[in-house]
């Protein structure tokens, strides 16, 4: 029986998921640190979440038929090693738009109206409604600014929609004429948009072009009282720049769900009441882990049929 080496931190439900899904056709081994890829020689398959393979880690690799993310980032990933090898290296496209969406509607609401430390004074037994109450803002009638509109900003730009919002978007690769007006967006240049927007919502991939592009300068070109929204990697952003901004008014707050672990054991926002932080948990819900399992599932069983997968499953076909 073919081997599923499933590597990284992966909670009962996504293990549940994943065994109801493959363990009638595999065998499945989870492992949960690089301490463990030893493991790697034995693998057929792998399927990969939150750390890394080099292409040292591929050396190790002599059956490896496919390496399956769990989510829709690469990053973690060599793939021109992977494509060296012959690896193709597979997504779970379009799988978390949904609640990493929300996650992103839940960010913006919840620094609006000032969630969190009007939960935290009730608890204290404070009563700070009017306090708040010049501080909160409505998603209706403002201009949220979607940078990277793939199918999470796309969603995005729907739920702001529908909150009364209008949709300003900058994307490498612009939308047709014809899919602008059927979404009803707007097209604008990255150095035009953070000055026009009320509400900023990144979805970008972290290359070197978008590292750490919300910084001191970016910052200062957006408008006073912006809101900054980062569910997608957390180094897009400078978190120096930001709690400056947040300190100052610059920004009225920023919602965070994209975040490093290392990086918040400092605790470098900590005290500030305008910012809301999550642990990178907007594409883990208990019902995303059954779609996510099933499309690894079905990624896995394509390849062990002799088919082949195709972008924008496959992010490295164009170097195999």
């Amino acid at each position: 029986m073919e081997k599923v080496l499933v590597i990284g931190p992966f909670n009962e439900t996504m293990r549940g998921a994943l065994n109801r899904c493959l363990a009638d056709d595999f065998e499945l081994e989870f492992i949960t640190s690089r301490d463990q890829y030893d493991r790697l020689t034995d693998a057929d398959y792998i399927i990969l979440r939150t750390l890394n393979l080099t292409a040292e880690d591929m050396e190790q690799m002599p059956k490896v038929k496919l390496i399956q993310r769990w989510g829709a980032g690469y990053d973690t990933v060599d793939i021109e090693a992977a494509a060296k090898k012959g690896i193709p290296v597979a997504v779970c496209y379009g799988v978390n738009s949904t609640p990493v969406s929300e996650m992103a509607m839940a960010l913006i609401l919840s620094v609006y109206r000032n969630v969190v430390p009007l939960t935290e004074g009730i608890q204290a037994g404070k009563w700070e409604r009017e306090e708040y109450a010049k501080q909160s803002h409505t998603i209706n009638g403002k201009t949220v600014g979607i940078v990277g509109i793939g199918n999470i900003g796309r969603k995005v730009a729907a739920l702001c929609q529908a909150f009364g919002a209008q949709i300003l978007y900058y994307d490498a690769y612009r939308l047709s004429p014809e899919r602008e007006n059927e979404m009803h967006v707007t097209y604008c240049p990255l150095d035009e948009l953070w000055g026009k927007c009320d509400i900023i919502s990144l979805h970008v991939p972290l290359l070197d072009s978008t590292n750490k592009m919300v910084n001191r300068d970016t910052i200062a070109k957006m408008k006073d009282g912006a809101l900054l929204i980062n569910s997608a990697r957390a180094e897009l952003v400078d978190l120096d720049a930001l709690k400056e901004a947040l300190v100052s008014g610059k920004l009225c707050g920023a919602g965070l769900d994209a975040v490093d672990q290392d990086v918040m054991a400092s605790s470098p926002l900590a005290g500030i009441k305008n910012v809301v932080l999550t642990p990178h948990l907007g594409g883990n819900t208990a019902d995303d882990a059954q779609q996510m399992a099933q499309r690894c599932s079905e990624q896995i069983h394509a390849i062990s049929r002799g088919e082949k997968l195709t972008p924008p499953h496959v992010v490295n076909s164009n170097l195999l």
